[in-house]
């Protein structure tokens, strides 16, 4: 009986390092998803100025088409963060059936944890795709510098 406590331990010891990365994963989805919603709510408010006003239309739409690409850029990273924490999953419960069955399945462990880390290196490089995007939209935009223009007439 203590053995199979000893092999427990060990394999729940080993299940905690993809724990901590589930945790990161997660905090990153919620960081995409408030990105996701305030392109949302930029995208709206965009939306109806663009329903009412004839003078903006080009900056308009110009800012319509960037929020479309970040919000591309954020589902892609939603997916590939979404994918990744599947994955890690899949590792947790091989590390499981590994010890249960007494399989050798350590090289497919490391091919699942490792291809988890190029999803996130996936995910994260798309972040910083729209963080990019995102700070070449900022308020010197073509919108803020019409409405400048505007104001000195």
């Amino acid at each position: 009986m203590l053995s199979l406590f000893g092999d427990i331990t060990n394999i729940i010891s080993l299940a905690v390092t993809p724990a901590f990365l589930l945790l990161g994963v997660m905090l990153q989805l919620r960081v995409l998803n408030n990105r996701l919603e305030r392109i949302s709510d930029r995208r709206e408010v965009l939306e109806q100025r663009l329903s009412v006003s004839n003078g903006l239309r080009a900056a308009l739409t110009h800012e319509l088409s960037v929020l479309r690409r970040r919000t591309t850029a954020i589902h892609r990273a939603l997916g590939t963060s979404t994918s990744c924490m599947i994955i890690v999953f899949s590792v947790v419960v091989t590390l499981f059936i590994d010890d249960a069955k007494h399989l050798k399945l350590d090289s497919l462990i490391a091919f699942l944890f490792v291809f988890a880390m190029l999803l996130l290196i996936v995910s994260f490089s798309l972040l910083l795709h729209e963080i990019l995007l995102g700070t070449h939209s900022l308020p010197s935009t073509t919108l803020h510098r019409t409405r400048q223009v505007e104001g000195q007439h």
